[in-house]
């Protein structure tokens, strides 16, 4: 179907009108030297609307095409200001496991951000924000679950010999959710990866804390004797490690280490930043750990436990 629309000023360009009802994208049209032409939509688009932007989300064989489209001056007229596709072979999906890996360390401050869709108590939509994109996590799968908890949003999912519980919450209140919290439940004590089965935080305390140490955040420790406990092989920062007030490194990854020196065994390099304030320990490429602020003098391997 198509049908005609006059815009002189722009007919040499391709732009897109969308049909919005109740919040919600149900036609949209390419429009090309005057003419507008409807795109299909179907079980693999999904979109998203915020403010003057649109973003729209195909799934493929391949991975996800994602389209984001601006209306900068209102008049219904939209054009592509982003365009990118994530494909299997540049995957950069977070399923919060122990495969997980960032392709990049997260900069000073940084935490993975996540929108939720919430009608009646119920998590419709779960979007990840990547490079201020949101991307659509699956909400229909039986191995996971979203639930609503008072202002919180917990994320249930199921693992060989247990499950993984991440808690999540919107501290100030502008609609953007960060991890507070992650634990392993296992079918039974003892079984599974790991060996740590508390509950991890994202949000230090001032208390001896487990700290979550996660590929896309700036972990941070409170004043307390914490544990930073890692269980997945990316591009890891701590912010605040301070081995001074007991602060400990715990390797509970499930990847088989055996002992300090076998994961030493793994270093590629130990480096100073570019600016010389930070310590970076490389395992290769694609995995590293950024102690900010750190000296040498500051941390040995004496910090250090290694527990699976």
């Amino acid at each position: 179907m198509s049908t005609e629309y006059d815009d002189s000023s722009t007919q040499s360009d391709k732009q897109f009108m969308f049909t919005i009802e109740n919040g919600v994208v149900t036609a949209f049209f390419e429009v090309e030297n005057g003419v507008s032409e409807q795109q299909s939509i179907d079980n693999e688009d999904s979109f998203f609307i915020e403010g003057d932007q649109i973003t729209h989300t195909k799934q493929t064989a391949d991975g996800s095409e994602v389209t984001i489209y601006s209306d900068s001056d209102g008049d219904g007229l939209y054009t592509i200001s982003s365009d990118s596709d994530d494909t299997d072979d540049n995957d950069d999906s977070d399923d919060d496991s122990i495969n997980d890996e960032d392709d990049h360390p997260p900069e000073s401050g940084e935490h993975k951000t996540f929108q939720f869709t919430i009608s009646d108590d119920q998590i419709t939509e779960v979007f990840e924000i990547k490079d201020g994109v949101p991307e659509p996590k699956s909400v229909d799968d039986n191995s996971e679950t979203y639930a609503v908890d008072g202002t919180e949003v917990v994320h249930t999912e199921i693992e060989t010999l247990g499950i993984e519980v991440t808690r999540y919450a919107d501290i100030d209140g502008d609609g953007s959710y960060h991890r507070i919290s992650e634990q392993w439940i296992p079918d039974t004590p003892g079984s599974g990866p790991f060996n740590i089965e508390d509950e991890l935080k994202f949000s230090p305390t001032d208390d001896d804390d487990l700290i979550a140490v996660r590929g896309g955040e700036d972990c941070h420790g409170g004043s307390g004797a914490d544990q930073f406990v890692f269980r997945e092989a990316a591009h890891l920062r701590i912010g605040d490690f301070n081995s001074s007030e007991g602060d400990l490194l715990v390797f509970d990854t499930g990847l088989g280490l055996t002992s300090v020196d076998h994961l030493a065994s793994f270093v590629t390099d130990i480096r100073r930043s570019d600016d010389d304030q930070d310590l970076i320990v490389d395992f290769g490429p694609d995995v590293s750990i950024t102690f900010v602020g750190i000296q040498p003098d500051q941390i040995s391997w004496d910090d250090v436990s290694v527990l699976s």
